[in-house]
């Protein structure tokens, strides 16, 4: 099978395939922008932000992250309440692509999940015996058999594994299996998880359309385990065609990922709930125009009561050689007319191509001020961790003369 390796924002020059295989990997990979040669069936493409593996008949796309392997699996995953896992990164560094680098930290998640064996709980079975198990269903049994005592309608409470935050990893481990693996490890990995999941059901979740297991001091164990599967789920895709596997994927968003650790890790940091903290406004109301017709939801926002004190947005991208692209100040600026604030605040991520320096933009007609700091993803996990919390010594500051302002009112 032919190997196509692409890279996260780069372009990649005189790409021969087919307009079946560049229509099939279109319809997967979104953000990748196709530009035509003199050459036909030679393409030029430039991947945007999803970054993965996709699986075609003939072909396997890999399209690499800008950021190490390691420091993109641990955004995602802190960002789900999984970062306690801390895998071994040099391993995980050393995965020939995303996806083998995911098969590993998902193992180890569900290693730690069943080391104790597997989760069990009571499912209710209806079923038609000769025997009594459980209780008779009497209206069942009178409906149906009129009066013949065998075979008996049932209803009984049985203990097991198959349930759904099983099931929920089972479909993960299913869905990394259909996706191309280099690794004889790999391989394995995903044979030990199937065989300790060998007793729970095979259920086929849509992304749209996972169970959201509640998390209670009985499993609480199996948070970091059902944050991947979920991750995994999400970001995966299988179609098949007369029984064979016609397309896999496995994409990540970076722009996603980035906003998600950015939001998550400055709550953390602030020491602030999802509802005072919330992201993209969940459950608030921030309007632009009169009469509530243009409704903002910005990546970050800091609410006192009803009142926002505080506005901001994350942005993962490519910036101008003079910083911030223009359309991130418009937005920036309208988060802040809306909330009735002094100003608000861009965070970018570090640029290895050219990096982005602090700056300020005063909007003097507006009496605004739009402030631009750049999160550096390199290094190690304390430090990423140290400059998250400045960012949010940062927002603190921001916030201060706000709330000063609003008790002398």
């Amino acid at each position: 099978m032919t190997r196509l390796t692409l890279t996260e924002h780069q372009p990649r020059e005189n790409v021969r395939l087919t307009s079946e295989q560049l229509d099939t990997l279109l319809r997967l990979v979104r953000s990748v922008d196709v530009s035509p040669t003199s050459t036909s069936n030679t393409w030029i493409l430039r991947p945007g932000s999803q970054v993965g593996v996709v699986r075609l008949p003939d072909l396997t796309v890999e399209i690499r992250p800008k950021l190490p392997i390691h420091r993109v699996l641990f955004l995602a995953s802190y960002a789900l309440g999984a970062f306690k896992l801390k895998p071994d990164i040099a391993d995980i560094d050393r995965s020939p692509d995303l996806v083998e680098a995911m098969v590993q930290l998902f193992h180890a998640a569900v290693r730690q999940a069943t080391g104790r064996g597997l989760l069990q709980g009571y499912r209710t079975h209806e079923e038609t015996l000769n025997v009594v198990r459980g209780r008779i269903r009497i209206e069942e049994q009178l409906r149906r058999r009129f009066g013949i005592p065998v075979p008996i309608e049932v209803r009984y409470d049985e203990f097991t594994p198959d349930i759904p935050a099983n099931r929920i990893l089972k479909a993960a481990v299913g869905r990394l299996a259909w996706l191309p693996h280099r690794s004889r490890d790999t391989r394995r990995l995903l044979s030990v998880m199937r065989a300790v999941l060998a007793n729970v059901s095979d259920v086929e979740y849509r992304s749209n359309d996972i169970p959201n297991i509640p998390i209670t001091p009985l499993n609480t164990h199996y948070r970091p385990a059902l944050a991947l599967a979920r991750l995994i789920l999400k970001s995966g895709a299988v179609e098949l065609a007369a029984g064979k596997v016609e397309s896999a994927s496995f994409l990540i968003d970076m722009n996603k990922v980035f906003e998600d650790f950015v939001v998550v890790g400055l709550r953390e940091a602030l020491g602030l709930t999802e509802y005072t903290f919330p992201q993209e406004a969940h459950g608030r109301e921030l309007w632009l125009a009169a009469g509530q017709k243009v409704r903002l939801k910005p990546d970050i926002s800091w609410w006192q009561d009803n009142r926002c004190i505080f506005v901001g947005d994350a942005k993962y991208k490519r910036t101008t050689a003079h910083g911030a692209q223009n359309h991130d100040i418009y937005q920036a600026l309208a988060y802040a007319v809306a909330a009735g604030l002094p100003g608000a605040l861009l965070i970018y991520a570090h640029d290895e191509q050219e990096r982005v320096a602090p700056a300020v933009y005063d909007i003097p007609h507006a009496n605004k001020r739009i402030e631009v700091m750049v999160l550096d993803l390199r290094g190690s996990r304390d430090e990423l961790m140290q400059r998250i919390h400045a960012l949010a010594h940062k927002v603190r500051a921001n916030v201060a003369p706000v709330t000063a302002a609003h008790l002398a009112a």
